[in-house]
């Protein structure tokens, strides 16, 4: 690109702070999508603060920044990385090859050099239910040969089948899963740049008048909005189930769990959709129960 290029916005992430990271995102999105006018061609930079490197960032952070990078592409707009932080260059751009998934039209790639992470996923509906049994699979052959970790399977496809059949987001709807093995902790985010669970909810039932009563609507057993003949119908409770701490953020409604504490907020910003991230120990799932003999005539 010639340094003669003029860009008509630098987006600049100061740090890895989620408030202050989510301020950047959901202005940023605000502001073109007011926008009047063809946008059609002009360029937007994206750039990180050199304090930030790539060990700081986690699912969260990868997830919002794909589904705003699809957003301002939507739009027309030709979406550059900075290379003045050479280390965030080299992760997003070559190590987790984000270009892949717009300039090559690609849904999933892998990243080779992280084993630890199950990269970026576009959220589709030929692979909605393909995803987490390769998650759970991998997790069990690397790392946890005995312990049950079916839950999280189950938690994952719930995830994607809500965002798929409730959020319309039309392809902005990415998934990014990060194991530390160091703690056990299973980083796991979704967003979607869609209708958002908030909306939907509301729009399904009246009654309901904030955004974080939606939510925790959401989050009762068995809840549906029967948006499609294929619901499961069996809501959110089960994504949220083994996680030793999560969020949901839907427009202005903001709903976290810790430990067996959830809690509905109200927030400032709007968040465009629905994200949704949580950590799961690993180390405190259950041991598999395996049957190794039977009898017929008991």
């Amino acid at each position: 690109m010639s340094s003669l290029t003029r860009y008509k916005k630098t987006i600049m992430f100061q740090n890895v702070d989620r408030n202050d990271w989510l301020k950047i995102i959901t202005d940023t999105h605000d502001e073109f999508q007011k926008s009047i006018g063809d946008l059609s061609g002009q360029n937007v930079m994206i750039d990180f603060d050199t304090s930030i490197i790539p060990k700081d960032i986690r699912p969260f952070h990868l997830v919002t920044l794909a589904c705003l990078i699809h957003f301002l592409n939507n739009l027309g707009l030709k979406v550059h990385l900075s290379k003045q932080n050479e280390a965030m260059f080299s992760y997003i751009y070559n190590d987790l090859g984000f270009s892949e998934y717009w300039r090559g039209g690609k849904d999933h790639v892998d990243a080779p050099g992280y084993d630890s992470i199950f990269n970026l996923w576009r959220i589709t509906e030929e692979g909605k239910d393909l995803y987490a049994p390769r998650v759970e699979k991998y997790l069990k052959q690397t790392y946890f040969i005995e312990k049950d970790l079916s839950a999280i399977s189950v938690g994952l496809v719930e995830a994607y089948y809500n965002v798929f059949d409730h959020a319309y987001a039309d392809g902005n709807a990415f998934s990014l899963i990060q194991f530390d093995d160091e703690t056990s902790i299973l980083y796991v985010a979704i967003s979607d740049f869609g209708i958002g669970i908030a909306k939907s909810v509301r729009d399904y039932d009246k009654s309901i008048t904030t955004d974080k009563d939606a939510i925790l609507k959401a989050l009762e057993d068995n809840f549906t909005i029967k948006s499609t003949t294929r619901n499961k119908g069996m809501g959110l409770s089960n994504i949220l189930a083994p996680a030793k701490e999560a969020r949901i953020f839907s427009h202005t409604g903001l709903v976290y769990k810790h430990e067996n504490v959830t809690k509905g907020f109200d927030c400032d910003m709007s968040y465009p959709g629905t994200l949704i991230y949580y950590e799961i120990d690993l180390s405190q799932m259950e041991n598999e129960e395996i049957i190794t003999e039977f009898d017929f005539f008991d």
